[in-house]
C-alpha cells in the first residue's frame, strides 16, 4: 500500500505493522510510530488515513499554517481523506496508531462512494471504540479475529460517513456557534484538566461560576461549543489519559485506574470497556 509506503519513507519503521485481510490483497494496514519533528505529506489516494494520537499534542499545524493543538489530544482521531491531500507539521514528540484502509475496502463495506471530508482531533465515541478494536484485535490474531476486523472495518467506515452526513447537514458547524466564548472555554478546559491531575472532576456549579453563567445556561452552552455534556466530556478525557497512560509497559492496569482517578481496578476497566470497546488490558498489551 503506497499510503503505507510514503509514511514509512518519513516516519521510519513503525514499531509494530500489522497487515489486515487477504494475504494477497490486504483491505487494510495498521500501525504504529513514535517519531520526533517530522513534515507527513499526505497526498491523495485510494486509501483512508485514520491516525489515532497515543499523547496529548499540541505542537501539530497543518498545511495552512493552523495550529490543531486544541484539538488533537491523547486518544482522539483524525481521518484523513483519500480525495484531498494534506501536510503535517509535528514540532515535536509524537505516538499514535495509525489505520490505512484501502478505499475500494471500505465502499463494498458501505456498498457505496466514500466521501467524508478530512476531520481532526475527534473523541466519537463508535469511531475510537472500532479503531481500539481493530487494534486489539490484529495484535490477539485469534482464529476468528480476521472475521471481527472485517466487521469492525465495515463499523468504522459506517459511523465515519455518519459523522460526515452530519458535517454535510451542518449540524457538526453549528456545534460551536452560540456557545462558550474562546476564553471562557479556556478557562473551563483548564480548569479540568486541572482537576483530572488530580484524580478529580470539578462541578457543574464551580464551572458555571467561572464563567459568569447560571448552571442551565453553562450546560446549554458546553454542549453548543462541545457537541457532548460537561459529564460525557470530562470522562472522554479521563479515558484520553488512560490511553496515554497504557502505552506506557511500566503501568499495570491498576497503576492507571490510580491514575486517572478511580478508586478501583475493577470500576475502571468497566468504564473503559463501556467507553473503548475493549478492556484496558487488551490496549496495553497490543501497545507494549
Amino acid at each position: 500500500m503506497q499510503a503505507l509506503e510514503d509514511t514509512i519513507e518519513v516516519l521510519g519503521q513503525p514499531v509494530f505493522v500489522r497487515r489486515l485481510g487477504a494475504a494477497a490483497e490486504p483491505s487494510a494496514y495498521i500501525a504504529r510510530w513514535q517519531h520526533g519533528a517530522a513534515v507527513v505529506d499526505v497526498a491523495p489516494s485510494r486509501t483512508i488515513r485514520l491516525t489515532m494520537s497515543l499523547v496529548d499534542g499540541r505542537n501539530a499545524e497543518d498545511d495552512k499554517g493552523a495550529a490543531l493543538a486544541d484539538r488533537i489530544r491523547g486518544g482522539s482521531v483524525s481521518i484523513f481523506s483519500p480525495a484531498e491531500g494534506a501536510t503535517v507539521e509535528v514540532n515535536g514528540a509524537a505516538d499514535v496508531v495509525q489505520l490505512f484502509v484501502d478505499q475500494t475496502y471500505a465502499e463494498a463495506a458501505l456498498d457505496a462512494p466514500f466521501t467524508s471530508p478530512p476531520m481532526y482531533g475527534l473523541r466519537d465515541d463508535p469511531i475510537r471504540a472500532a479503531m481500539m478494536r481493530v487494534l486489539v484485535t490484529s495484535i490477539r490474531n485469534g482464529p476468528d479475529d480476521a472475521l471481527m476486523v472485517e466487521e469492525e472495518l465495515q463499523a468504522l467506515a459506517l459511523s465515519i460517513e455518519r459523522l460526515a452526513r452530519s458535517e454535510r447537514a451542518g449540524t457538526l458547524r453549528t456545534m460551536f456557534h452560540g456557545g462558550l466564548s474562546p476564553a471562557a472555554f479556556r478557562r473551563v478546559r483548564a480548569m479540568i484538566e486541572a482537576a483530572l491531575d488530580h484524580g478529580n472532576s470539578p462541578t457543574l456549579a464551580d464551572m458555571a461560576r467561572a464563567v459568569d453563567l447560571s448552571i442551565t445556561h453553562f450546560v446549554r452552552a458546553f454542549r453548543q461549543q462541545t457537541g457532548t455534556t460537561p459529564h460525557k466530556y470530562i470522562v472522554s478525557r479521563r479515558m484520553d489519559r488512560a490511553v496515554s497512560l497504557l502505552r506506557l509497559k511500566a503501568n499495570s492496569v491498576g497503576d492507571v485506574a490510580d491514575g486517572v482517578g478511580f478508586s478501583t481496578p475493577a470500576q475502571f476497566v468497566a468504564a473503559f470497556r463501556a467507553a473503548m470497546g475493549v478492556t484496558p488490558g487488551a490496549v496495553r498489551d497490543a501497545l507494549s
